[in-house]
């Protein structure tokens, strides 16, 4: 794994993450959950970030009468610009008032219940609950391989230790390989590669201010890709 950041414009990563974010659409359906708790609607791709870090913080975790509307606007934060993913969402996806959508909240909520208060910076621990989140059954965290989306939601609960395993940002350190970020091995390495990459680089995340580094790094990694930096 190689660090392509050493060059990178962290005054510019603002706006060039938004410039890749065009495909956000802040009427999504799944989004419902702005429209039942007084809140407004995110605008941007960021927003949405930023308001869901809020929403699954320690302090509001269990406020929501419907935990799961969070769970579905994570799901279009992570999968929106992947149109394939969405449409595959959508098929699954839980009807409201639905008997799938009742039994799919309590196991959520149940799943919130049962997750650890916090968690080192242990690739072991971080991989051991990757896969107990399996056993849930949720749509889009099911499949053995749905490891970027159960990183995605870890990384809302725990979101200065675990890092989104993306394809791109597995590229940008020069990780091509096919379904790389379906690979336990490669996540193994990239935990504490991308935990490195955060402490070498503190000083300069720290003119982003509302992202962890962890997240900082992500976005940096994102939206270079490993080649425009």
């Amino acid at each position: 794994m190689n660090d392509p950041l050493s060059n990178f414009d962290w005054l510019t990563l603002y706006e060039r993450y938004d410039s890749r974010c065009s495909g956000f659409n802040q009427n999504a359906l799944k989004l419902s959950i702005f429209d039942r708790n007084d809140l407004s609607r995110p605008s941007t791709d960021r927003e949405l970030y930023y308001k869901l870090v809020s929403i699954f913080s320690p302090l509001n975790l269990h406020t929501h009468a419907e935990p799961i509307e969070a769970y579905e606007a994570l799901l279009y934060w992570k999968l929106y610009s992947q149109k394939a993913a969405i449409s595959n969402l959508e098929k699954i996806w839980l009807p409201e008032h639905s008997t799938k959508r009742v039994k799919s909240q309590d196991t959520f909520k149940r799943l919130l219940s049962e997750l650890p208060i916090t968690i080192e910076h242990s690739g072991v621990e971080v991989i051991e609950l990757i896969k107990w989140l399996g056993k849930f059954n949720l749509p889009g965290m099911a499949s053995s391989t749905a490891i970027p989306v159960r990183t995605t939601f870890l990384h809302f609960i725990y979101p200065e230790v675990v890092p989104i395993f993306d394809r791109m940002v597995l590229r940008a350190i020069g990780v091509w390989g096919k379904n790389a970020n379906q690979s336990y091995k490669v996540l193994s390495e990239y935990l504490p590669f991308s935990w490195g990459l955060a402490e070498k680089y503190r000083n300069q995340i720290a003119l982003t201010r509302n992202e962890s580094p962890i997240r900082a790094i992500d976005m940096a990694l994102w939206v270079g890709r490993g080649i425009d930096q």
